[in-house]
């Protein structure tokens, strides 16, 4: 399976473990694949996803717990190493999910997120707005999920993506507010879903402002019920919003992911160099070891301008 492929199908998981779960779903890189980290409540689960020569494999970890249980019953048979249906639902040399949607007219916008995952660093969301011609041109640069991108190359691939987007935005929710946008939310019994979809909605409705003509955009589906498309559908009539699992194998649902993983490093960057030592990504140990070192050295209300609280990693300082 190729690289992008591969990162296609390790976020179709993640995303469906996610439901399970108001924590967030930990991600990182381990040799030959990715380990994702489920915790709900005192329960922990670890699923590791290989992509060797022999194809796809899973290796569960953790103690035997409802947790686990929910876990395997929400991946199902479908999304099993052997499962074959994780390809990207693209024709060969397709460049959007929308070929064949009623009135698509090779016009259209998506969005993608970076940092919900990461303990340290912001929330970014952003939207690319892109016509067939430049969408076959970021095919042809390797324009695919920035998950399976290194930054170099991301950053690269940003700034060509700035050029020659129709229209492009990029909403960045750094660490403070952030943590006060989290604590409203959940002062109104609402969640992380609700954060994100308020950051979709935000984005596209940007980039349609400025691009009035396009009536189609494309969001990677995070959750089965959020408002995205009822909110931008009424803002806009004539807009048709869908919500797709594996959207990133779309262009530009791609272009936004690289637009916001971007955004993400660049503030990593900023905060690395305010704390004085580089802080890692994700949301394992190495961020919980980072966080109590930055405590000793600043004390523990720096938090708030460096992580996202309410991960569990906060708990363990």
């Amino acid at each position: 399976m190729t690289p992008c492929d591969f990162a296609q199908y390790v976020r179709q998981v993640r995303e469906k473990l996610q439901q399970l779960t108001e924590e967030p779903v930990e991600e990182k890189e381990i040799n030959y694949g990715r380990q994702l980290k489920v915790r709900k409540g005192p329960d922990t689960v670890n699923l590791a996803l290989y992509n060797g020569k022999k194809g796809l494999k899973q290796v569960w970890s953790g103690k035997v717990s409802p947790l686990q249980d929910q876990c395997r019953n929400a991946l199902g048979e479908g999304d099993t190493a052997s499962s074959g249906a994780i390809s990207p639902a693209l024709e060969p040399g397709g460049v959007t999910l929308l070929a064949g949607k009623p009135g698509f007219d090779g016009l259209w916008c998506g969005s993608d997120e970076s940092g919900k995952g990461d303990y340290f660093g912001p929330l970014a969301v952003a939207a690319v707005c892109l016509d067939l011609a430049a969408a076959r041109q970021y095919a042809a640069w390797g324009i695919c999920d920035s998950k399976a991108l290194t930054d170099g190359k991301i950053r690269l691939l940003a700034e060509k993506i700035r050029q020659t987007a129709r229209a492009h935005t990029v909403l960045v929710l750094k660490p403070r507010f952030y943590n006060q946008r989290y604590a409203q939310l959940k002062a109104r019994k609402q969640n992380l879903n609700h954060l994100l979809a308020s950051g979709h909605i935000h984005a596209l409705g940007r980039v349609i402002q400025q691009v009035p003509e396009c009536r189609f955009a494309l969001v990677d589906q995070f959750t089965r019920h959020n408002a995205i498309a009822s909110t931008l559908e009424t803002g806009f009539p004539g807009l048709k919003v869908y919500q797709q699992p594996k959207g990133e194998a779309d262009m530009a649902v791609a272009a936004a992911s690289i637009l916001a993983r971007d955004a993400f490093v660049e503030v990593m960057d900023q905060l690395s160099a305010q704390a004085g030592f580089p802080l890692p990504k994700g949301g394992g140990d190495q961020a919980t070891a980072a966080a109590r070192k930055l405590v000793r050295e600043q004390g523990k209300d720096v938090l708030e301008q460096y992580v996202k609280l309410h991960f569990a990693n906060t708990g363990k300082l």
